[in-house]
C-alpha cells in the first residue's frame, strides 16, 4: 500500500545527467490508497484513464475551445514573424521608394536598417514590461500599433517621415513578439505532442516572414504602388488585432489579478530601467554603426565613435545586470554550457539565413531586371518548403536526438548558401537558386524547433515574455551585423573591380559571407548536449501511483536552474507545471 507523502518533483536530465527546470510534469491528483492501487471496478478503470494521457497531450486550460487554440497559435506566428515580415516587404519596394521620394542610398539603406535597429534596441525591456503588466495588453497594444503606424507609412511624403516611421513601425514589431512567447510558453508549459505541433508553427514565423513579406509586399506594388504595400499592412494587422480580443486567453499573465494601479506600483519598482537605458543606447549606437559602417566608411570618426561606445554600453549593460534584483537579462541563464552553444549555433545559422535572402532578392532584381512581383513569386517555393519543414520537425522532436536535428540543419545552411556560389548571371533558376531555397529553410525551421523549446525553459513560468525578448533580441542584432559585413563585401568588391568587372561577383562574395557564418555555427554543433524534447508525461517512465520517476536521459533541456526560481513561482500565479527544481 502505497503511502501518502506528496509526490517528489519528476527529475528532468539532459544527455549528461544534469538537472533541468522542466522538473515537474503536473499529474493526475491521486485522492486515496484505492487509486493508487486500484481495488478493481471503477477504481481500475479510472486509474488506467489517468495514467493512459493522450499522446497529444490535453487541451490548455487557458484555451475554450481547441479551435481558439489553434487561432491562438496562428496569432502569435503571425505576431512573431511582425518584424521579418515588414523586412521582407520593406526591402522589396525600397528602390520604388527612394524613385519617388528621392531618397540618397543612406536614406534608403534607413529604411530597412531603422525597423531592425529600434526592434533589436526595445526588444529586452519590452519583454520584461509585458511580464510585469500584462502579456495580452501588450500583445493587443502593439498590434494596434503596428497597424496604425502601416497607415501612416503609406502617406509618407518625404525621405525623414519615411525613416521616421520605419523605425516606430520596428518598436511596434518589438511590442508584439516578447507577449506572444510568453502567452505561448506560459500556456504550452508541459511537454507533449501537441507543445511540439504549437510551437512548429510557432517557429515558422521568423524564417518565413520574411518571404511571406517579399510575396505580399510585391503583389501590392505591383497592381498598384510601394505604398499599398504599407496599406496591406495595416489592413492584415487590424484584423488581427481585432480577432486577438477574442482569440488571445487572458488567464495566462505572470501575476496574481489586482487593480491596475497595484500592478504599475510593482512595475515601476521592478522594471530595469538603468538596464533599458543602457540596452537602448548600446545596442542602437553598435546597430547604428554597423548600418553606416559600409556605406560612410568603417574608419570614419562617427562611425568609429559609435562602434565604441555602443560596445562599452553594453558591457556596462552586463556588470549591471549583475546588481539589479530584477534584470532584464538574468546572467543565470549563461552559466548552461548548452544553452550558450545553442544560442551561437542558431544566431550563426540565422545570420547566414537572412544575408543571403537579402542579397538573393536584390540579384534578382539588379541583374535579372525583375520588379517586385517577379522576385515574390520566384521566393514562394521557400514558403511552401518552410511550411512542409515545420511539420516535419514536430512530428521528430520527441523522437530523433536534437543535437542531431541541429546538425542537419546547420548542414543546410552550409550547403544551401555554397550552392548561391555557383550561381552566375546566366544560370538557370532552377540549377541552384531553387534547391537553396529549400536547403536554406530546412536549417532555419529546425533550428528554430529546437532552440525555442530550449529558450523558453531558460526561465520560470513567469519570465516567458522576457525569455523570448532575450533570443529575439540577440537575433536581431546578429541580422544587422551580418547585413553590415556582407554589405561591406559588396561594395569593396564592386569598388575594386571597376564599371568594367563581372556584375555577379559582388554577390558571388557576398554569398561567402553567408557559407562562413554558416560554417561557424556548425563548428559548435559537436559540443551540443540536447536529447529529444517535447515528449508527453505518458511516454515516461511514470508509476502506477501516477508518481513521476526520473525521465529518459536523452530528454535534454537546461543543465542549470536557479534555486529561487521555486521561491518565485510560489509568489506568482502561473500555469500548471512551471515549478523549477533546485540545483
Amino acid at each position: 500500500m502505497a503511502d501518502d507523502k506528496p509526490a517528489e518533483p519528476a527529475l528532468v536530465k539532459d544527455i549528461d545527467g544534469a538537472p533541468t527546470p522542466q522538473a515537474t510534469i503536473s499529474q493526475p491528483r491521486v485522492d486515496s490508497d484505492a487509486d493508487i492501487e486500484g481495488n478493481g471496478g471503477e477504481d481500475s478503470a479510472t486509474l488506467k484513464r489517468k495514467m493512459k494521457a493522450s499522446k497529444t497531450g490535453q487541451r490548455p486550460e487557458c484555451f475554450r475551445t481547441t479551435v481558439q487554440e489553434v487561432l491562438f497559435v496562428f496569432m502569435a506566428t503571425i505576431g512573431l514573424a511582425t518584424s521579418t515580415f515588414l523586412t521582407g516587404t520593406t526591402i522589396i519596394v525600397t528602390a520604388a521608394i527612394g524613385k519617388d521620394l528621392g531618397m540618397s542610398q543612406g536614406q534608403i539603406t534607413w529604411t530597412a536598417a531603422a525597423p531592425t535597429l529600434t526592434a533589436g534596441a526595445f526588444q529586452l525591456a519590452l519583454g520584461q514590461l509585458a511580464d510585469l503588466l500584462g502579456r495580452k495588453a501588450m500583445f493587443l497594444f502593439g498590434m494596434g500599433c503596428f497597424s496604425i503606424c502601416s497607415l501612416i507609412a503609406a502617406f509618407a511624403q518625404n525621405p525623414f517621415w519615411a525613416d521616421i516611421l520605419c523605425g516606430i513601425l520596428g518598436l511596434a514589431s518589438a511590442m508584439v513578439v516578447p507577449p506572444a512567447i510568453g502567452i505561448l510558453g506560459a500556456a504550452y508549459s508541459v511537454p507533449s505532442r501537441r507543445k511540439n505541433w504549437a510551437f512548429a508553427a510557432f517557429s515558422a514565423g521568423n524564417p518565413l516572414g520574411f518571404a511571406m513579406g517579399s510575396i505580399a509586399g510585391g503583389i501590392a506594388a505591383r497592381i498598384f504602388d510601394w505604398r499599398a504595400s504599407f496599406i496591406l499592412l495595416a489592413i492584415i494587422w487590424a484584423v488581427m488585432a481585432v480577432a486577438s480580443i477574442w482569440v488571445v486567453p487572458g488567464n495566462v499573465e505572470a501575476f496574481e489579478p489586482a487593480p491596475f494601479k497595484e500592478r504599475l506600483k510593482i512595475a515601476l519598482e521592478q522594471f530595469d530601467l538603468v538596464g533599458t537605458m543602457l540596452t537602448v543606447l548600446g545596442v542602437g549606437l553598435l546597430t547604428a554603426a554597423l548600418t553606416l559602417g559600409p556605406s560612410d566608411g568603417w574608419k570614419t570618426g562617427h562611425v568609429i565613435a559609435m562602434l565604441i561606445v555602443g560596445f562599452a554600453l553594453l558591457v556596462a549593460f552586463i556588470f549591471w545586470e549583475s546588481y539589479w534584483e530584477h534584470p532584464l537579462m538574468p546572467l543565470h541563464i549563461w552559466r548552461d554550457k548548452t544553452f550558450c552553444l545553442l544560442v551561437a549555433v542558431v544566431l550563426f545559422g540565422i545570420m547566414s539565413f537572412n544575408s543571403s535572402n537579402f542579397w538573393l532578392a536584390l540579384f534578382m532584381q539588379e541583374i535579372w531586371s525583375y520588379d517586385a512581383l517577379k522576385v515574390a513569386v520566384h521566393l514562394l517555393p521557400q514558403v511552401i518548403a518552410g511550411i512542409i519543414w515545420n511539420v516535419v520537425a514536430a512530428s521528430i522532436l520527441h523522437k530523433v536526438n536534437n543535437t542531431i536535428i541541429t546538425g542537419v540543419a546547420a548542414l543546410a545552411y552550409l550547403g544551401a548558401n555554397l550552392l548561391l556560389t555557383f550561381q552566375k548571371a546566366h544560370t538557370t533558376y532552377w540549377a541552384f537558386i531553387f534547391p537553396s531555397l529549400i536547403a536554406n529553410v530546412i536549417g532555419a525551421d529546425f533550428q528554430f524547433n529546437v532552440a525555442n523549446m530550449y529558450v523558453m525553459q531558460a526561465l520560470p513560468t513567469h519570465q516567458q515574455s522576457l525569455a523570448g525578448g532575450i533570443f529575439n533580441m540577440l537575433i536581431r542584432l546578429g541580422s544587422t551585423i551580418s547585413l553590415g559585413i556582407s554589405t561591406a563585401v559588396y561594395s569593396s568588391v564592386k569598388e575594386a573591380q571597376g564599371r568594367d568587372g563581372d556584375e555577379n561577383t559582388p554577390f558571388r562574395m557576398a554569398y561567402f559571407v553567408s557559407v562562413g557564418l554558416a560554417a561557424l555555427g556548425f563548428l559548435f554543433v559537436p559540443f551540443l548536449r540536447i536529447g529529444t524534447q517535447g515528449n508527453s508525461p505518458d511516454e515516461t517512465d511514470v508509476a502506477k501511483a501516477g508518481l513521476v520517476k526520473e525521465l529518459p536521459k536523452d530528454n535534454g533541456v537546461l543543465d542549470e536552474t536557479p534555486a529561487s526560481w521555486e521561491k518565485e513561482d510560489e509568489e506568482r500565479r502561473t500555469i500548471t507545471g512551471s515549478d523549477s527544481e533546485k540545483q
